[in-house]
């Protein structure tokens, strides 16, 4: 991915019902909120993988805010005011796994969270399902299984495939896409079109916490600014007008020599701005 590029991009429906069934909006009329759940995100998702129908019980306590930007996951979660979309890909079951598409292989990483293994030249995105709300931000923590250089996930914002509408396998149309490798690099790109470009190239020097920590993203899409973090700490902020709809999105980038990249993601996340 480092030239401009026309290439088929595999999209994930794991969180189909998963995350349609995350996805919170929040109606704002005057002085008062009104917040819509849609159903059990946990019943949705096992049926999708074919597991057992969900157990019923008491949903975990909500802890307290974290002190510390360093990432502590965990299968519990707290709901801050304008949360748009959340998934922790917990309630899956344990041990499965399951080929997206060829090279694409999704797994359960045996904690919590979701392990993302990409073998060859496509990349694979895993959509929020909030095509509504254009201006948010998105967050989530990764940390790398296969060596540093070699894994690079990324967080996107304004996603639209061709239809307008996703679907399992499509041509990404457009996107703000940051990316993220975890030898300590990062760059941004746009896509339009079905092609890319670089908005910032890549830089050195960007944040990795220790060896077995995971590593947080954040990407702020808020009507022309861009600002991509990671670890809190500031990487790219700038202005740029070409996309202004679409949906959020996670993933994995393929890495030009084939080689397999895996990345394990916890806290998938979508808020206002």
């Amino acid at each position: 991915m480092r030239e401009k590029i026309h290439r088929t991009i595999t999209i994930s429906f794991l969180i189909i019902g998963m995350l349609s069934g995350c996805i919170t909006v929040v109606k704002k009329e005057e002085s008062e909120q009104q917040a819509v759940t849609a159903p059990d995100l946990e019943a949705t998702a096992k049926a999708k993988f074919g597991q057992e129908e969900a157990d019923t019980g008491q949903s975990p306590a909500a802890p307290d805010v974290p002190d510390s930007p360093l990432p502590a996951p965990t299968a519990t979660r707290y709901v801050p005011e304008g949360e748009l979309a959340y998934y922790n890909f917990e309630g899956l079951g344990s041990g499965w796994e399951t080929e997206r598409a060829p090279g694409i292989i999704i797994r359960d990483p045996g904690t919590f969270g979701i392990e993302i293994s990409v073998t060859g030249q496509n990349d694979y995105f895993m959509t929020a399902g909030v095509k509504d709300h254009p201006d948010g931000n998105i967050s989530t923590y990764v940390i790398n299984v296969s060596s540093p250089e070699e894994s690079t996930a990324f967080v996107a914002c304004r996603v639209n495939d061709r239809e307008g509408e996703i679907e399992e396998t499509l041509s990404m149309e457009s996107a703000y896409i940051a990316q993220y490798r975890l030898d300590g690099a990062a760059r941004l790109m746009k896509q339009v079109n079905g092609t890319q470009s670089v908005l910032a190239d890549w830089v050195s020097g960007v944040s990795v916490n220790p060896e077995g920590v995971y590593n947080q993203l954040y990407l702020l899409c808020d009507e022309s600014r861009i600002l991509f973090m990671v670890n809190a700490q500031k990487v790219f902020d700038l202005q740029d007008t070409t996309l202004t709809v679409g949906d959020y999105a996670i993933g994995v980038t393929h890495v030009a020599s084939g080689a397999e990249t895996v990345i394990r993601f916890d806290k998938f996340s979508v808020y206002e701005p």
